[in-house]
């Protein structure tokens, strides 16, 4: 596993370098900011839905096409999501976190706590 994921690593570097659009850094990247806080809450929600869900995004995705059920609707979900994030505004670009996203990203960890303290296990 360690080197596939090696192998894409190198493919990509060498793709970037052939186009020519090869730039070792965060800043003036087609769709990445550079603010810190928000990319670390928001990978920080990302893990903790995904504790919640019981597996990483890639997990979900690879149980999907095993057929399992739960993931395949999880799967559809991150799609759906990803599709109303970028409709309405709530998505970052290159300029930085939208306010919206950085709301959303508040009502997340809300919405995450309720979950996570409302199906606690109880003795």
């Amino acid at each position: 596993m360690l080197f596939g994921f090696l192998a894409v690593i190198v493919f990509c570097i060498i793709g970037n370098l052939i186009a020519g659009k090869f730039q070792l850094s965060f800043a003036d990247q087609p769709v990445a900011h550079t603010d810190g806080l928000w990319n670390f809450l928001g990978m920080a929600l990302v893990g903790w839905g995904s504790v919640l869900l019981g597996g990483c995004p890639l997990r979900q995705l690879i149980l999907a096409g095993e057929g399992n059920s739960d993931s395949a609707v999880t799967v559809t979900g991150y799609i759906v999501g990803a599709a109303i994030c970028h409709n309405f505004g709530l998505a970052s670009s290159a300029k930085g976190p939208t306010v919206n996203g950085m709301i959303m990203v508040v009502v997340g960890f809300v919405v995450l706590a309720v979950i996570g303290l409302t199906n606690r296990e109880r003795n």
